[in-house]
């Protein structure tokens, strides 16, 4: 008998209606095969979508390994930094973090005031460290997450690539060469450049997409990126200037009906009314963006829009020495990705541009073409204006990395034009050889985190040392011999691009993982791990001193260190003002609370924003009243609780901030009695400047009484101990007359120094 299980057509006759024979016809069609088509058996059917999900997955996990892989490598040396690398920098990321955890805003605040560091994309990213942890425990905590941010760039790489060529093995090319840097390094550092790094790209595949399938979604998310890549990096402002200049080129020169046309002119009319077409949403953002710049511009307030880059985005953008500045920072990142990615992206520009084969890959190229120079002569003008000594920082530049990487990925698995991309792979390697002759790879300092790549050079030195060789030779020569590398892989059968591809990004890549231990193990390492008595102690001793949530405020004197006044900000949460007195130094470029010395009424006038201030044992301009006081267990600042309004016990005049007095110029010591009348006993230490040609000479005045003597040049004088009464409610002078002094390194003419200066209540007045 024939079941209706044989015949999947579903046609046999039923011989009885009923629920039987519905469910024989519905089991009869779910097993209908098309004609011709053999069944496969179900675990044959299952192992093949299986293979196919794998198959789906397997960049998932290519490149979620490579991420991975990276960012532990560098996370070996990043998560047991225990200082800090560059000042105010990581200051400011780790105040604008803590900012954004206590208020929530996104609001750049530092001090109670607004700051206009805009880049917060970070400080955001880290805020919930800051927020939930001790500062010591929250720089670890993101010293951590550092190269999981770096490396994860590596993804927007990857998609970027698959989109120029539709070739997975261009994506892991690309994923490789982005991860693997000598700018990892960069993790041990709190710089925006962490999160920069990956928003970059995202940004720039955005806009790519944006270009190749307009449409109102990818406007807005191009321009979303373009927001995201500014609030991590304000120096990406210069994308919103490349995004329509690419887009006007794309429009030009690929694939128009009028790309024949004599005129340019016509030509350019036709690309601007496609494009316009084409992006009516990035048209109405450009448009209300010039709006509100130019009424900003007519009110002088368009340097609000950059925050505090308000001045490298005007002035003299081009300045004296532009183009060989321009030049060094590119030879420096150019070498730091090893060259071979930079000749090969240069070899597939080019074709991409003249001939192209995929939309997709025309629109990335005019990115690039436009983006490299923009972006390089911005770093150079920046560092030859702002840069003490104009020094290279290929910290500033490195995002073009990424760049080189997708353009080499789309080379290494291109099958055309192979004569044409050989010719320029071997044009460019000589012109950049010319160029690398510009560079200086054996006489400049070493600063790891602002030039990492520049950080590897001792090693190039080394290297050139055993061939007999300058460093400068010895790169020309690499970069001739890897432009015949790129040459050769352009002409490379093209049975086997796939695996070329991976197996030069491969050997790229470990270059790029070379350079980056050599600099964690050669500089990072030392500088950012060192155990020494600070880091054995507590960092955070101000916040285990006061309630959680009290204000504590830093009053900076010259008289010590600045990496004093940093770290006690830097590690301690509570410390959230500054108090600058009389216009003296602050060690930041953040906002202070101006306070002034009343001199007669013996107080501070100006804000009273906290209840205990960090303040220096030797400050010689004045002395606060307090009510109980805790010295720092490393640091020689100490931390007291004084009442508001702030009370003098003692204060200078004709004493500078750093305190010295000037030659025959009287300097007047002030004692308050603040309500006791008390007899006080003051010990003065005076210095004399070695500069002094003889002993500089003084004169005490106290109570009617005087006192003469002399201090030797560069010498101290022993303990001088004055006797004087200070009645309750006013006010006993001292006053010091200083001799002769000298000029000295630093142009000022000075006499004699307050090495120390103490008081101490004997008794009240009028006993011995």
């Amino acid at each position: 008998m024939r079941s209706v299980l044989d015949d999947p057509s579903g046609n046999l006759p039923l011989r009885r209606p009923g629920v039987s024979a519905l469910l024989a016809l519905s089991l009869a069609r779910l097993n209908r095969r098309r004609p011709g088509r053999r069944r496969l058996p179900f675990d044959a059917r299952s192992a093949g979508q299986g293979g196919a999900r794998l198959s789906r997955l397997e960049p998932l996990f290519l490149v979620a390994g490579c991420i991975l892989a990276a960012a532990t490598f560098a996370a070996y040396y990043s998560v047991r930094v225990i200082t800090w690398a560059v000042m105010t920098d990581e200051l400011q990321t780790t105040k604008l973090a803590t900012s954004i955890a206590e208020t929530g805003s996104l609001v750049p605040r530092i001090h109670g005031s607004y700051y206009g560091a805009l880049s917060q994309l970070y400080p955001l990213l880290i805020a919930p460290f800051y927020g939930l942890m001790s500062p010591p425990a929250a720089a670890t905590a993101a010293h951590a997450l550092n190269p999981f941010l770096l490396a994860s760039a590596a993804w927007p790489a990857y998609l970027l690539a698959r989109s120029v060529t539709a070739s997975r093995a261009a994506g892991y090319a690309a994923v490789v060469l982005t991860a693997f840097t000598p700018w990892l390094a960069l993790t041990t550092t709190l710089l925006t450049e962490n999160a920069a790094y990956p928003a970059f790209v995202w940004a720039v595949f955005l806009c790519q997409r944006a270009l190749v399938s307009p449409s109102a979604s990818r406007d807005v998310a191009a321009l979303g990126a373009l927001l995201l890549a500014f609030l991590a990096r304000t120096q990406f402002l210069v994308l919103a200037f490349v995004l329509p200049v690419a887009l006007l080129g794309h429009e030009l020169t690929f694939g128009s009906s009028d790309a024949n046309a004599r005129s340019w002119r016509t030509r350019l009319r036709a690309g601007t009314r496609r494009a316009i077409a084409s992006h009516p949403v990035l048209l109405s953002a450009y448009v209300v963006a010039g709006l509100g710049a130019a009424v900003l511009a007519l009110v002088g307030s368009l340097g609000r829009v950059v925050g505090n880059y308000a001045l490298p985005f005007s002035g003299d953008l081009l300045p004296p020495g532009i183009w060989h500045s321009a030049a060094v920072h590119l030879d420096y990142v150019v070498v730091g990705c090893g060259v071979l990615p930079f000749v090969l992206a240069a070899s597939w520009v080019f074709t991409a541009v003249a001939r192209p084969e995929r939309k997709e890959g025309h629109a990335f190229a005019w990115l690039l073409l436009v983006l490299v120079p923009l972006l390089t002569v911005e770093v150079a003008s920046f560092d030859l204006r702002f840069t003490p000594n104009a020094f290279v920082q290929d910290r500033y530049l490195f995002y073009l990395a990424p760049l080189f990487a997708v353009a080499a990925g789309a080379a290494l698995v291109q099958r055309t034009d192979a004569a044409v991309r050989v010719v320029v792979a071997i044009a460019v390697g000589g012109a950049f050889a010319w160029l690398a002759g510009l560079a200086s790879y054996d006489n400049h300092p070493i600063i790891f985190w602002a030039s990492p790549a520049a950080a590897f050079h001792p090693a190039l030195v080394t290297a050139a040392g055993w061939l007999h060789l300058s460093p400068g030779l010895l790169v020309r020569v690499a970069v001739l011999a890897l432009a015949i590398v790129a040459a050769a892989l352009c002409a490379w059968p093209r049975v086997a691009r796939s695996a070329v591809a991976l197996s030069s990004a491969t050997v790229v890549a470990a270059f790029g993982a070379f350079e980056a231990g050599y600099v964690f193990e050669r500089f990072a390492e030392p500088a950012m791990t060192r155990v020494n008595s600070v880091a054995e102690a507590r960092r955070d001793w101000i916040d285990a001193a006061v309630q959680p949530g009290s204000t504590v405020g830093l009053v900076p004197s010259p008289l010590e260190q600045s990496t004093y006044w940093w770290e006690a900000e830097f590690w301690n949460k509570d410390v959230k003002r500054v108090l600058r007195v009389d216009d003296g130094p602050t060690f930041t470029p953040f906002p202070a609370d101006e306070v002034s010395v009343d001199f007669t009424k013996g107080k501070l006038n100006g804000p009273q924003p906290a209840d205990f201030l960090v303040v220096s044992p030797k400050e010689e301009r004045f002395h606060l009243v307090e009510e109980a006081a805790r010295v720092a267990d490393v640091t020689p600042l100490r931390l007291v609780r004084v009442a508001r309004p702030y009370r003098l016990e003692w204060a200078t005049r004709g004493v500078s901030a750093d305190g010295w007095t000037t030659p025959n110029q009287e300097a007047v010591l002030r004692f308050y009695g603040n309500g006791r009348r008390a007899r006080r006993t003051i010990v003065v230490v005076l210095s004399a400047p070695p500069e002094a040609p003889t002993p500089v000479t003084f004169t005490f005045k106290v109570d009617g009484s005087i006192r003469r003597g002399s201090v030797d040049p560069g010498g101290a004088r022993p303990p001088i101990r004055l006797a004087i009464c200070v009645p309750a409610g006013g006010h006993a002078d001292v006053v010091l007359i200083p001799g002769a002094g000298a000029r000295v390194p630093d142009g000022r003419v000075l006499a004699l120094h307050f090495d120390h200066l103490g008081t101490s209540v004997a008794g009240p007045c009028g006993s011995a």
